[in-house]
């Protein structure tokens, strides 16, 4: 019995991904609209998300990131350290594809090429870097 529940938790774990689509899906998943979503102390900025392209099965995902000072959250910051993003799935132990960053403009950057390999909970890890070397790290978890 074990051996068929292994099994089974190996076939599903690798099914083909089911991607949110409805609108309602969307928000559900949506990161917090706090004034500091997500902190970095070292830099003394706050992190905001927004998805301009939500990931379908059809369609690679698309976010854009703003730094800001949390008392000034309309005026963007471009940190001192190069900002990165990584993709995991902490209980298959893995991450995804790399994504693209782009500067748009000062302090935003455009997040492309999103891609979850397959359904299950995810971390989306922001990092600031210096070189290879991650200084600071904060993780948005989001569910498909």
């Amino acid at each position: 019995m074990k051996g068929f529940i292994l099994l089974l938790s190996l076939l599903l774990g690798c099914a083909k991904p089911n991607y949110v689509s409805s609108e309602a899906e969307r928000d559900r998943y949506a990161p917090s609209q706090n004034a500091c979503p997500l902190y970095f102390s070292e830099e003394r900025l706050c992190l905001s998300i927004k998805w301009s392209v939500y990931p379908t099965e059809e369609t690679l995902g698309a976010f854009t990131m703003t730094f800001f000072a949390e008392e000034n959250p309309q005026k963007p910051i471009t940190p001192h350290l190069t900002p990165f993003v990584k993709l995991w799935m902490p209980s298959m132990g893995h991450g995804s594809s790399p994504v693209v960053i782009t500067q748009t403009a000062e302090g935003m950057y455009l997040v492309s090429e999103v891609y979850f390999t397959m359904l299950g909970a995810w971390e989306i890890r922001f990092q600031l870097k210096n070189n290879t070397d991650v200084i600071e790290e904060q993780i948005q978890k989001i569910n498909l």
